[in-house]
């Protein structure tokens, strides 16, 4: 049996998939990415927000070692 993490790495060609990748992917009922670091900032979902550099302009990244945790997570305790 392969663990998410695992999972989540054959899925994504990248360690840090964007924003609207995840949010397009498993969070589709949530329509902009502006709400979905609403719900995060707020802590409604518990992800990690990353920018992989300074620059205002810099896409917003979510590692998946964090996604497979939250989803882990998700399958424990039921939101």
């Amino acid at each position: 049996m392969t663990s998410t993490l695992e999972q989540l790495r054959a899925q994504w060609t990248t360690p840090c998939p964007t924003l609207t990748a995840v949010r397009e992917q498993y969070f589709s009922h949530i329509k902009t990415d502006r709400r979905f670091r609403e719900l995060i900032n707020k802590g409604e979902i518990k992800l990690k927000l990353k920018k992989l550099h300074r620059s205002t302009r810099a896409q917003y990244v979510i590692y998946l070692h964090d996604l497979a945790e939250y989803l882990d997570q998700q399958h424990i305790q039921p939101a």
